[in-house]
């Protein structure tokens, strides 16, 4: 099992290919690591600014922090749904796609705010992802302010040779999402 962490994901990018040369995978196999790279490096970054919208005020925000609690006590239904977009109303950004979405297994953890993925070993689910999903700190100048959250929800996905740019967010007190 691999257990990957950004440090590693980063230096994938960077990497002319990690599979061996005698080995060549479909570009949606989740053996191609340059291909998992680039969709992981989205993700991250779109599951960071979603757990950062629910640390928002307003209503959808209430919502959202409902279905990550939900997650963690019982059932992933309604967690995959807002993950796939069908609930739009709430997240109108997909971080994955029907099919997709069966490779992961989901673990909330209440107490992190760096999440991880580990390889399962096994065809469904290929990967177990841990979802941090920490209280949200005291707002301030020494942590994170209301305005610092609000910027990184609206930043927009910027690409750069199929690897999105900035999938770290910019503060320390905002959740990594899974890498």
């Amino acid at each position: 099992m691999k257990d990957l962490k950004i440090k590693e994901l980063v230096e994938w990018s960077h990497c002319k290919t990690s599979a061996p040369s005698f080995r060549v995978y479909p570009e949606n196999h989740p053996c191609n690591y340059e291909t998992l790279f680039s969709l992981l490096s989205k993700q991250c970054k779109l599951l960071s600014q979603l757990i950062a919208t629910s640390w928002l005020n307003g209503e959808k925000a209430t919502q959202i922090r409902e279905i990550f609690r939900k997650a963690k006590r019982e059932d992933d239904s309604d967690l995959k749904d807002l993950l796939t977009g069908k609930k739009s109303e709430l997240w109108d950004q997909p971080i994955f796609d029907e099919t997709e979405i069966d490779r992961y297994e989901f673990e909330i953890t209440l107490d992190s705010f760096e999440g991880s993925l580990i390889e399962t070993g096994k065809v469904s689910p290929a990967f177990k992802m841990t979802l941090p999903y920490p209280p949200r700190p005291a707002l301030g100048e020494l942590t994170v302010t209301y305005a610092e959250i609000e910027e990184w929800v609206k930043e927009p996905i910027v690409e750069e040779n199929g690897i999105t740019k900035d999938f770290v967010p910019p503060s320390l007190y905002i959740p990594c999402s899974s890498c």
